[in-house]
């Protein structure tokens, strides 16, 4: 494979002290320099309009915005230094997020951590129909959402909370999660989300946490020309790079670097060039 065509080491959906993450801005790029990563994003969560949190939640506050804006030209800086081209950006729910524009930040991740319609559940019931329509419906909508540039794990980290019995280990959510990408997501709703964001020029994530989407899911998206985002979705700093399953995946199904988002970083509009 040319030089060209390589697909780099990049890792664009890890998290920090500014939301629910356990390493700072320097610790994330430091940790990604030392795994090799070319390209780095911190998409701390920012979502004013979740519903499950209360007002007073950091991850509804406007303030966190601001936060993550403010940050954008040091971590900037100190991936120069550490030879990581590092993107600063936010990773928001199914909802449009205001006085959020899609040019304010390197990157917003949109995921369905929630669903827009309430549907009504009850615990124990994990294959509700009408549950999972409408979530694949949020997905849709956000994959026509200008505000996006990432569909966030569209087939993990699946938003279900409210059909759940309580003391579910994270590898029974998993294959809970399986389950339900078996019964749910066919062929026709994946080759809908891949035409969306093919068509408006976005990616949809390869979630290294959860190996997802599966393989043939990817491979019909390499096939319709949509294009994969690669994502750690580190909260601890011993995840930050951990995208072997996605290179290996791209790898053995042909795709080049022209199959991977690769965004570059935006120069904040108040910086001026010494």
């Amino acid at each position: 494979m040319s030089a060209q065509a390589r697909i780099p080491r990049i890792d664009l959906h890890t998290h920090s002290q500014v939301s629910d993450g356990h390493g700072t801005h320097d610790e994330i790029v430091q940790r990604a320099r030392e795994r090799g990563v070319e390209v780095a994003a911190i998409t701390d969560h920012y979502d004013p309009l979740d519903p499950r949190l209360g007002a007073a939640d950091v991850v509804r506050d406007p303030a966190r915005l601001q936060t993550v804006l403010s940050l954008r030209d040091s971590v900037h800086r100190l991936g120069s230094e550490c030879g990581v081209r590092v993107l600063v950006g936010v990773e928001r729910g199914p909802l449009p997020a205001p006085r959020l524009g899609a040019a304010d930040l390197d990157l917003v991740i949109g995921s369905v951590h929630y669903l827009v319609r309430p549907i009504a559940a009850r615990p124990g019931d994990l294959y509700n129909p009408e549950f999972w329509q409408a979530y694949k419906e949020d997905v849709l909508r956000v994959a026509a959402d200008p505000q996006v540039h990432v569909l966030g794990h569209i087939a993990g980290y699946l938003p279900m909370d409210p059909l759940l019995l309580p003391g579910s280990t994270f590898e029974e959510r998993r294959a809970i999660e399986r389950e339900i990408a078996a019964r749910f997501f066919d062929r026709s709703w994946y080759e809908e989300v891949f035409r969306r964001v093919r068509d408006t020029g976005k990616a949809v994530e390869l979630h290294c946490a959860t190996r997802t989407p599966p393989p043939d899911a990817v491979k019909l998206g390499l096939d319709l020309g949509a294009r994969f985002s690669i994502g750690s979705d580190a909260h601890s700093l011993d995840r930050v790079g951990a995208v072997d399953w996605a290179l290996d995946l791209l790898e053995s199904l042909g795709a080049t670097r022209d199959d991977v988002y690769i965004p570059q970083v935006r120069p904040h509009p108040d910086h001026v060039p010494a």
